[in-house]
């Protein structure tokens, strides 16, 4: 190879090595908080859709994002308040809780949406519907009856 063209190859790479960077990765200690966001049979709302608001702008969305395929979805507050996120998965259900920025807590439910019926309901619910359906029946075995 001769020096002209040695001396116009590194002219080329010369600026890309000197302008390139590289990447630092470490890990962050930091008051991030996680939440869950699920079905009441625990099935996570997988990839659902999330809205963070900020305490400065309660009604202008701060984020949008998704939950992961576990349900997970984890943001930093940067600033002190009270921040709102809600998930919704695209098929009526939804689900919010409200956070305080900086107080910390091992474990915050807060549950709202179309699922969050409390176990007293769903059991007169379904004694309903079992009632209903035996009404039906004697209701129709009476008619057959009848007419014989």
């Amino acid at each position: 190879m001769s020096n002209k063209r040695l001396f116009f190859a590194a002219a080329l790479l010369l600026p890309a090595f000197l302008f390139s960077h590289g990447v630092e990765v470490y890990e962050v200690k930091s008051s991030a908080k996680v939440i869950r966001f699920s079905y009441t049979d625990g099935e996570p709302m997988m990839y659902a859709k999330v809205k963070l608001y900020s305490p400065s702008s309660p009604k202008i969305e701060t984020l949008k994002s998704l939950t992961d395929k576990n349900g997970f979805f984890a943001f930093v507050p940067d600033e002190d308040g009270e921040w709102r996120v809600e998930a919704q998965d695209g098929m009526g259900h939804r689900g919010e809780i409200v956070l305080d920025a900086f107080k910390t807590s091992l474990d915050t439910k807060n549950t709202q949406g179309t699922s969050s019926a409390s176990a007293a309901f769903r059991i007169v619910l379904g004694l309903s519907l079992l009632l209903n359906i035996f009404a039906l029946y004697g209701f129709v075995l009476r008619k057959r009856l009848q007419r014989q």
